[in-house]
């Protein structure tokens, strides 16, 4: 579900979880629940004696407001926390990070993903945050902001809080002149393989209108401006995410020199490879077998054209949903009433690719997205889907034959991609 409702969302969380959570919130000071009640009646329980005490704020002393409704407030953005993570590829990222901890594992082995999501926040809750910050950035990765350079490998980051700190300062400065402000927030996650920093700046002013105890008010808030960087010692690669164009990157990337690893730096821009997407417009017969993916068909759902050498006069063809309709190639040439092949004149620009398993999953399929750029969405697959993601794009020669695949880095992600 992607719209969340907190009243649906707790109604799939069995009991000794949501005691888990509400226990260890601040909430649990507001509420005085009978957990031996119906298991059913409690969300609506909950969550109408919260609706109560929000009512009641307006005739509250200035100490119970604050109290209330920031434990209020702090009860909602945590629900909602627990719901962006109640995803299969959070699940299994959870999973890896747990890899040794046997106690997590044991427990979340039987729960719904929501409840997994929910359990992690309340019991591994720096899992949960790490968790969190490595999603956000593969999420934009690929993206405008997203950028990979090659600065050498081997390099010590540092752990002195005082030198991090310096940085995030640092990074702050730099965007002084679009009005941001100097408080900043900075976080280290460690994963196998890579060191990730996420910076948090304190953004230009920012108006809003909201109601106050009844009454309608303007406030002035400062977003913040989140900037991340992920390196990887062995193989020397950094890759940012950072607002602002390639000069901003690379005044970052001096700046992670200077104060976290101590020493210079001299960053050499990764350019994505290109994708050879024009070669779909000869249909989607593999050149190698897929099979051992488990894959049993692929369509071509949604495609976007340009003149070549121009990007005006770009068009985009829909095909349905159901496999057994003609896909946007086939629309495509219906349309240009071109009977074989496009004419040279016209590249592929972008394209949404249609995977249907062998094994039965729930919709039936899996699709993702790839761009002539050399970008995809592959990466917000589920990992045991991404394998079979490269070999399409392999089996179709959109990129070399000898590109390899990613190899499973530990026995969970071993087991994900064998499922």
């Amino acid at each position: 579900m992607s719209i969340f409702d907190p009243a649906y969302f707790l109604r799939h969380i069995g009991m000794p979880t949501l005691r888990l959570f509400v226990e260890h919130h601040p909430v649990r000071e507001l509420l005085d629940i009978d957990w031996s009640q119906e298991e059913c009646s409690l969300p609506s329980r909950i969550l109408g004696r919260l609706e109560l005490l929000a009512d009641g704020l307006t005739d509250a002393s200035e100490e119970d407001y604050k109290k209330i409704s920031s434990a209020i407030g702090f009860w909602f953005d945590d629900l909602r926390r627990c719901h962006l993570m109640a995803n299969p590829l959070a699940v299994q990222e959870f999973q890896i990070a747990c890899v040794n901890d046997e106690e997590a594992l044991d427990a979340i082995a039987d729960l719904d993903d929501r409840e997994k999501a929910m359990w992690m926040f309340t019991l591994r809750d720096k899992v949960f945050r790490d968790t969190e910050l490595h999603l956000s950035f593969l999420a934009k990765t690929n993206g405008k902001f997203w950028k990979k350079h090659r600065i050498g490998a081997g390099h010590e980051v540092t752990k002195n809080r005082a030198k991090l700190e310096a940085f995030s300062n640092a990074v702050a400065r730099l965007y002084k002149k679009t009005g941001a402000g100097k408080s900043t927030h900075i976080e280290v996650t460690h994963r196998k393989g890579t060191i990730q920093l996420t910076l948090y700046v304190e953004g230009p002013v920012t108006a809003f209108a909201h109601f106050t105890k009844n009454s309608f008010n303007r406030i002035t808030t400062r977003i913040a401006l989140e900037t991340a960087l992920v390196y990887q010692p062995d193989s020397g690669i950094i890759e940012t995410v950072v607002k602002g164009g390639a000069k901003v990157h690379k005044s970052v990337l001096q700046l992670f020199g200077e104060h976290v690893l101590g020493h210079p730096i001299k960053p050499e821009e990764i350019e994505p490879q290109r994708y050879r997407l024009n070669a779909l417009r000869d249909g989607l017969e593999p050149f190698e077998d897929w099979e051992p993916y488990g894959i049993r068909k692929v369509r071509l759902r949604r495609a976007t054209f340009t003149p070549t050498g121009s990007g005006e006069g770009t068009f985009k063809i829909e095909a349905p949903s159901s496999e057994d309709q003609p896909d946007a190639m086939a629309i495509a040439r219906q349309r240009l009433a071109v009977s074989h092949i496009f004419e040279t004149e016209y590249d592929l620009a972008g394209a949404t690719i249609m995977v249907y398993p062998t094994e039965k999953i729930r919709r039936g399929h899996f699709s993702f997205n790839i761009y002539a750029s050399g970008s995809s969405t592959i990466k917000n697959l589920p990992l045991k889907y991404q394998p079979a993601a490269q070999a399409i794009l392999r089996a179709l020669n959109i990129i070399d034959p000898e590109e390899a695949l990613p190899e499973p880095e530990t026995e969970v992600e071993e087991k994900a991609v064998a499922v």
